[in-house]
This record gives structure tokens, C-alpha cells and sequence, in this order.
């Protein structure tokens, strides 16, 4: 079943697919792992919507992939013991080495998942206990940031083919799209070499669409577009001068088991279930939400108390060049510094730049919203932005980093938050040949992506499940192929090097010959001459 194209799945589209697991449950009670599930993967499904909707937005909204997923992620999270991974059970001298570790916020305000491929040669440490470390760090930073997006930092810098290990690579590809749905901000890949051009190539081509909407080759110039100079290390051109360091994670208070865990009696009109309170999160929750209607702090004339609004209530897109642009001009009229963040019903169809900043008082910032390419525009004028702000006092500080955790730990029915909602809005008689769709599909390609695409646009933030078993098959096949290429390369490059001594050492040999012969050859001739 494929339930309606929109982005956000309803409070009681979440409690169908809690409802489905609980039966699936009771039915397949043989076939769940001994012990049962994990206790604390079920809080997950039964004490919030977070998660649930989740997978709802990865597979979008279609409840028999949605359930499929969640089943299958909780069997390999019990079955690999992925709640257990801790600094007891993983290898500490390679989690000290910093190959990965987190770091400073993107300009969203979302945890930088740092990975420096120049510090592992393949072959050189353990396969599985490379996957350990890094499932570590993953579950680590999503604890740490309540389960926020994160972005992942690929370090190129110095790195070449023997620092390629294709089969890691397609695990992290794997666990990311299978087990952590949307689950991403950016995949950032920095300072790219040349000779790895082509295996970034083809793993751009082969991750899902909505991977690769998030996928960014970047330079010491274009990463300011996502991360401001206070977040960059030195090594990026920033002013982080940051040496990496292991730190022990500090544990908050361990959540209390589920009474039963293959039987959860869950009611719908209570609050409580098996004695857990029910949460929800400020950014998902239908109470809390920010694009709710009825939260009373919303400025339907675009002035409020601390913003003016230009235009005040409709973004207007035009054609720009290829592209469907809007713009949004915000004013601080109050009389202190105000930070501001922007949010959408659907961040998988536009790019919006600056997102959050910090005005001073009697400052203004442009924000520029583009429709993201391959994106449907009949329904368009369904999708609503917010414009949230908060006043910044004198001893409050102005960074981006302390800005970005002060939105972070502010709920969004704060009554310190002002709110603007704005809605789209296209031209009738504007020009749409643009590459964008009219219908359910965009204009060029089989059914996405891009040109020569074969993958479907659907959203962002997390690997879809698109393509199925085929698709995924080619990738292992192409993944493989690519491998023995580096592999059958590199061995090419061992020849060559060696080739080059071997030539070199019969120059000097020829050399020293000839020296030695002409000046045998002097000493003949004046030997001769007296």
C-alpha cells in the first residue's frame, strides 16, 4: 500500500506502522531473534514517532517497505549486538589513531562525521574490526545529537589507490542505506585526488538518488558553502585548530527495560506504554511542530517582533537559468542580535542558503530558495517555509556553534521563538522547461536522478530503498569490477616502479663501465706516449 505523496507522514499513519509491528509481533513470534528484540530498539518504536517515521520518509510512506525495513533492522541490531558496541568491546588503538571521529556542525547546525582516509591503507587492520569502529562512532554521534542528521566528511587529502578499500566502502554504503534511514545531512567529499576521480564517479552513479542529491564534491573554496570557518579544521583552510584526541563517551541514564518484549500492549489513548512516557521530538512532533497551524507565535502580515518579511506571505519562484528560484529577503527591526533558521515541509526539494544566521540589529540577509533539479512542481504550491527566530541578549554569544546548540536544546513551541510561515507559489504563464516535471516524473531520464538516471528523486537526508534487488546486485557486481581494476592498477604501478630501478641501476652500471673503461683507455695512451 502507498499511501499519499507528501512528506511528512501524519500522527496516524506513524500509529499504523507501530500497530503493524506489534502484530507482526504476535504472528512471527518464531521468527524473531533468541531473547527477543532489544529493549532499547523497541522504546525506539513504541515511546516516539521518531523513528517511525524515519523509515516511513525512506521508503516514502508505502507501509509494507516501512515495516519490512524496521523488522529487519531490529533483527540485525540484535543479531550483531550493535547496542553493545562500546569502548570495552572495540579496538581502542585504532579508535586513537583518529581515522574517524566528530566534529563541530555543519552551517545547518548538524554533527560532523569526520573520516580521514589517508590514515588507513587497506589490508592494514582488520576488516571487521574497521566496521566495528565505525558502527561505534555512528551510534555514538546519533546518541549525542538526539538523533539528529549528521554529516559525513570524507578527508581525501593524500590519499590515493592504496587507501581505497572498496569492500569497507560498500559496507558503510549497505549499513547506511538498510539500517540508518534518513539519516544524513551531506556527504561531503574533500579534496578529491585525481587518480580516485573515477571511483568517485562511479559511486556517485551507483548510490540511490537520494544519496546522491547529498553527495558533494567540495574544495578548500566551495566547503564554505556548508561548513562556516569556525567548524573547518586548519587543514580545510578554517580556523579550527583541533588535534584529534580520544574522549570517552559519558553515557546518559540507561532507559528501563520493556516489561516484554514480544508482547507490547499498546494503547492508543494513553500517554504511557509499558511504562514509558510517550515523546515526542520537537522537529517530527504533530503538537510541537513548526509548521503546525495552530502554535500562536505565527505573523500572517510578515511583521512580527523581532523579523520583517519580504514578501510576507508567498515565495514567488521565477525562472533563473535553468533553475526555479525564490527569495526571501528577512530584516531585524528589533533592537538586539536575532538568529534565525528557515525549515520546510520538504527539505528533499530545495536548496536554501544562508538556512540559519545571526542578524545585528537593522541588518538584513537574502535567503535564496531553489527548487532542487528532477523535483515535481504540480504540487509545489502545497509545500510551506518557516522563518523561526530568537532574540540573542547581550551575554549571549554569537558563534555559530553556540547558536547552532542554542536552536538545538530551544523547543520549537518555545514561547522566545517568533514564527513566519510562507507559501509557494508559481507564475502561470512562467516557462517550466527546465528539466523539472509537470507530472509525477521528472523530464529527462526513465524515472529520476538525472540525465541517464534510473532512480527516482524522492527525498533527502538518508539512502531510499530504491532500485531493489537488481540494482543493488549491479552495484555489488560494479563494486567488485572496480576493485580488480585498482587492484590490476596498482600492480601496474608496482611493475612500472620496479621497471624504472632495474633501468636505473644499468645506467649507473653503464655508467661506472664507461668511466672506468675510458679511464683505463687514458691510462693505455700515456703509457704508449712515454
Amino acid at each position: 500500500m502507498t499511501l499519499p505523496d507528501v512528506l511528512n507522514p501524519s500522527p496516524e499513519v506513524v500509529e499504523q506502522l507501530r500497530e503493524s509491528f506489534r502484530q507482526k509481533m504476535k504472528n512471527d513470534e518464531l521468527k524473531i531473534p533468541p531473547g527477543g528484540f532489544h529493549p532499547h530498539d523497541l522504546n525506539k518504536i513504541f515511546a516516539n514517532d521518531v523513528w517511525l517515521t524515519k523509515f516511513l520518509e525512506n521508503n516514502d510512506l508505502d507501509m509494507k517497505a516501512s515495516l519490512q525495513q524496521v523488522w529487519d533492522t531490529c533483527k540485525w541490531r540484535k543479531t550483531q549486538n550493535i547496542n553493545e558496541i562500546s569502548e570495552e568491546n572495540i579496538r581502542m588503538d585504532y579508535a586513537k589513531e583518529g581515522i574517524m571521529f566528530p566534529r563541530g556542525k555543519d552551517l545547518d547546525g548538524k554533527t560532523l562525521f569526520i573520516y580521514r582516509a589517508s590514515l588507513y591503507t587497506r589490508g592494514s587492520k582488520s576488516l571487521d574490526e574497521m566496521k566495528r569502529m565505525f558502527l561505534y562512532w555512528l551510534e555514538r554521534i546519533i546518541r549525542e545529537s538526539n538523533d539528529d542528521y549528521i554529516t559525513i566528511v570524507f578527508e581525501l587529502s593524500d590519499a590515493g589507490l592504496s587507501n581505497v578499500d572498496m569492500e569497507y566502502t560498500k559496507y558503510i554504503i549497505g549499513t547506511l542505506k538498510n539500517y540508518y534511514p534518513y539519516s544524513l545531512n551531506y556527504i561531503l567529499v574533500f579534496d578529491l585526488p585525481w587518480i580516485l576521480n573515477a571511483t568517485f564517479q562511479i559511486i556517485k552513479r551507483l548510490l540511490p538518488a537520494k544519496a546522491v542529491d547529498r553527495l558533494k564534491n567540495i574544495n578548500g573554496k566551495s566547503i564554505r558553502d556548508y561548513i562556516d570557518e569556525d567548524n573547518m579544521l586548519e587543514a580545510w583552510g578554517g580556523k579550527d585548530d583541533y588535534e584529534f584526541t580520544f574522549v570517552p563517551e559519558v553515557r546518559g541514564t540507561p532507559e528501563p527495560a520493556l516489561t516484554n518484549n514480544n508482547s507490547i500492549n499498546h494503547n492508543n489513548n494513553s500517554s504511557n506504554i509499558n511504562g514509558f512516557k510517550k515523546v515526542h521530538f520537537e522537529k517530527l512532533s504533530p503538537k510541537d511542530s513548526p509548521m503546525n497551524e495552530s502554535i500562536n507565535s505565527n505573523f500572517e502580515n510578515g511583521d512580527g517582533e523581532m523579523l520583517r518579511i519580504i514578501p510576507q506571505n508567498v515565495i514567488a519562484f521565477t525562472k533563473s537559468g535553468t533553475e526555479l528560484v525564490g527569495n526571501v529577503e528577512i530584516i531585524n527591526i528589533d533592537t538586539k542580535p536575532v538568529t534565525y533558521k528557515i525549515k520546510t515541509t520538504a527539505p528533499d526539494k530545495f536548496r536554501v542558503r544562508p538556512s540559519t544566521g545571526v542578524l545585528a540589529p537593522s541588518a538584513s540577509a537574502t535567503v535564496n530558495v531553489v527548487l532542487q533539479q528532477g523535483q515535481t512542481i504540480n504540487t509545489l504550491s502545497r509545500e510551506k517555509f518557516l522563518v523561526m527566530c530568537m532574540g540573542l541578549g547581550k551575554e549571549m554569544s554569537t558563534n555559530s556553534h553556540d547558536v547552532a546548540e542554542l536552536w538545538k536544546n530551544t523547543a520549537a513551541n518555545s514561547g522566545h521563538i517568533e514564527q513566519h510561515r510562507l507559501k509557494c507559489a508559481i507564475p502561470a504563464n512562467l516557462d517550466l522547461d527546465l528539466g523539472f516535471s509537470k507530472g509525477g516524473m521528472p523530464l529527462y531520464g526513465s524515472a529520476g536522478g538525472g540525465p541517464g538516471g534510473d532512480m527516482n528523486i524522492t527525498g533527502a537526508g538518508g539512502f531510499g530503498a530504491v532500485g531493489g534487488d537488481k540494482q543493488f546486485q549491479h552495484f555489488q557486481q560494479t563494486i567488485a569490477q572496480l576493485g580488480d581494476a585498482n587492484h590490476r592498477l596498482e600492480s601496474q604501478l608496482k611493475f612500472q616502479q620496479t621497471l624504472q630501478w632495474i633501468t636505473l641501476a644499468l645506467f649507473v652500471v653503464l655508467s661506472v663501465a664507461i668511466v672506468y673503461i675510458l679511464k683505463a683507455e687514458i691510462k693505455n695512451s700515456v703509457a704508449t706516449h712515454y
